[in-house]
């Protein structure tokens, strides 16, 4: 491992809630634990190696740190757990089973670029150690939103028909204000960003809002670089990509009731949201998918004439929970809609635990759906996916009607547990209504 550098994050205010159960030291500093509705989470800045250690209320008898690729094996002594990390990284501490109150630990790579000045007029900058309630935060053409470390933000930001904004920074931006009784029961988006051309989204941790959390819709040219979701509500989707051209999200941690990633095309928030969707790459993250929705998704709505050029890669699927109403899955296409779904790519990912469907690719009609046409589904490639840890779960390929067949599926390099899947029976996958030969493992 090589030489550490470590940042730690300004304490937060007094008020802000600190986890009861546990206290983490970071190279023998401690770091303030936050407590959310489900999990405790600790955030920092670091390059080069570190050594973690954690104390645990509960003593929790098993500890197993995720991704599983990392290798990390926790030592106990003295009541206390240690461990060795290369930063930057970001990990999932679970004692006893992945349900009972995790420990997410999100070490953030080292700020490069220089941060905004304060007093410019065009930045909305909130201090580090301090909680703010601005509401909603509204961004024109070239505005910046900068969060501090040690900063929370109580709040949500949305723009319309801007260029050029940003949201950065390596503080918090925080809904649980906004699931309250005096909220009102409109369910409030933590991040609307809707037609805008230029959108930079970097550092932060987005906390505990009431629905989904960053919707970039009908927007071109985006990035999401590095951001943290954590959110326990049942419509809580992490990433929703809605009508969007050139979009990248890489080194994201996401952990979500609902889809962690979804990808579709509908006008619930914005006319725009009804734009094809191309170009979209989802690379180097970690996902949890609690009991509803789907890890990574497309679908259900896709209410335009294309879905193309989408990429999965190097990606860890730590959880996807069982959700028990025959739709949630790890990589799901559900074309509700009249969209034509091609040209998509899931290449060298690693799932940990898979409880619903490994698979789940459909034409169908659904609760979602609205467009009277069925659409298509073609040109979809796996390669280098290994499932590392539990059962092999069933995967399912079905089309909708002799019209509207699933076509050219290519499966290269499919493993469980290290032992190869050559074909549809030993991969567990029922196919429907698909063209001969459609399936191709090689």
């Amino acid at each position: 491992m090589s030489q550490s550098t470590t940042i730690q994050y300004k304490a937060p205010a007094a008020e802000v809630a600190a986890s009861q159960r546990y206290k983490v030291r970071i190279n023998g500093e401690p770091v303030f634990v936050y407590d959310s509705q489900g999990a405790g989470y600790a955030v920092l800045s670091a390059e080069g190696k570190v050594t973690v250690e954690i104390e645990d209320r509960d003593a929790a008898e098993a500890v197993v740190v995720r991704p599983l690729r990392h290798g990390i094996q926790p030592v106990r002594s003295g009541g206390v757990i240690r461990f060795e990390a290369e930063a930057p990284i970001k990990l999932s501490v679970e004692f006893d089973g992945h349900l009972r109150e995790p420990l997410f630990i999100w070490i953030n790579p080292l700020e490069t670029e220089a941060r905004p000045d304060p007093s410019d007029p065009s930045v909305r900058y909130f201090k580090g150690g301090e909680v703010h309630n601005p509401g909603e935060i509204v961004l024109s053409d070239g505005e910046t939103v900068y969060i501090e470390e040690g900063a929370v933000v109580h709040g949500r930001i949305s723009a319309s028909d801007a260029s050029n904004i940003a949201i950065r920074g390596r503080g918090i931006l925080d809904g649980s204000l906004w699931r309250t009784a005096e909220a009102g029961s409109k369910k409030q988006l933590m991040m609307l960003l809707a037609g805008c051309l230029g959108v930079t989204i970097e550092g932060i941790s987005v906390i505990d809002g009431p629905t989904w959390h960053v919707v970039p819709t009908g927007c071109t040219d985006v990035s999401i670089t590095n951001v943290n979701i954590l959110t326990y509500a049942g419509t809580g989707d992490g990433i929703d990509i809605v009508g969007c051209e050139n979009v990248t999200v890489d080194n994201a941690f996401v952990r979500s009731k609902d889809d962690c990633i979804a990808i579709k095309a509908v006008d619930y928030f914005h006319p725009a949201g009804l734009h094809d969707v191309k170009n979209v790459r989802v690379t180097r993250s970690v996902f949890w998918n609690a009991e509803w929705g789907n890890a990574l998704e497309i679908g259900y709505e896709t209410r335009c004439a294309s879905i193309s050029e989408i990429e999965f890669s190097d990606c860890d699927v730590i959880r996807c929970e069982f959700e028990g109403y025959e739709s949630g899955g790890t990589f799901t296409i559900h074309n509700g809609d009249r969209a034509d779904v091609h040209n998509v790519l899931y290449n060298d990912i690693r799932v940990e635990d898979s409880q619903e469907k490994l698979i789940d690719i459909k034409v169908q009609y659904s609760q979602y759906s609205r467009d009277a046409e069925r659409g298509q589904v073609r040109d979809i490639r796996f390669q280098d996916i290994a499932i590392v840890g539990g059962q092999l779960p069933v995967s399912i390929i079905r089309g909708y009607d002799g019209e509207h067949l699933i076509q050219q599926v290519e499966i290269s390099n499919l493993t469980y547990m290290g032992e190869p899947l050559r074909t549809a029976n030993e991969a567990k996958m029922v196919v429907e209504l698909s063209k001969s030969k459609t399936i191709q493992f090689t």
